[in-house]
């Protein structure tokens, strides 16, 4: 006697990287001066100006920053440098900001954005993952990039699984929606005998 098992599957339909929108948190920089400032550029939407990225330059420089604000601002300047598509850049400055603080789980965040847009899918798994761990407030975007990252690497079920539980967090998400809308749940009938 044969018994059908039927398994769930989950199938992405035709999910290209350049189609999302990877989720970036911001770092809160604590503190007045360039590092603020440069803060302020992330969360106004710059979009990567010289003259903001010239300016986090600057408040890396000062030398009464906390270790806490050093990072954030690292993390900061990494955002604006994804803004303007230089991947490699901004990785070099969220590997520096987690060298000095590895339990900043929004750097985690941002640094998985980034390992995505490089082709770095497993290590942008570990980061995002390190970030859920890590008790993330932002855990809606850890888990989409995460998603993301399995996406590439054809993990369906476990990029659906996510987007799903994004989507708990964060009902109506557009990146979210617009992501799990190329996925089908598709019936699989398996024999077992």
């Amino acid at each position: 006697m044969h018994t059908r098992i039927i398994t769930i599957i989950v199938v992405s339909i035709g999910f290209l990287l350049g189609a999302f929108q990877t989720a970036s948190a911001q770092s809160l920089v604590i503190g007045d001066g360039g590092a603020q400032e440069c803060y302020y550029s992330v969360k106004h939407g710059d979009p990567g100006r010289a003259s903001s990225i010239k300016n986090c330059k600057e408040a890396l420089r000062d030398p009464n920053l906390s270790v806490q604000d050093e990072a954030a601002t690292h993390v900061n300047l990494g955002i604006l440098l994804m803004r303007t598509k230089d991947f490699a850049a901004a990785r070099d400055q969220y590997e520096k900001a987690l060298s000095m603080r590895s339990d900043l789980p929004e750097a985690h965040i941002n640094y998985a954005a980034n390992l995505i847009y490089l082709g770095d899918y497993s290590q942008a798994i570990k980061s995002a993952t390190t970030s859920i761990e890590l008790g993330t407030k932002k855990m809606p975007e850890a888990l989409f990039n995460r998603a993301m990252a399995y996406d590439n690497l054809k993990r369906y079920n476990e990029a659906y699984a996510d987007l799903k539980k994004a989507l708990k967090l964060r009902p109506n998400w557009p990146p979210a929606l617009s992501a799990i809308a190329n996925y089908e749940v598709a019936p699989q009938t398996k024999q077992q005998g």
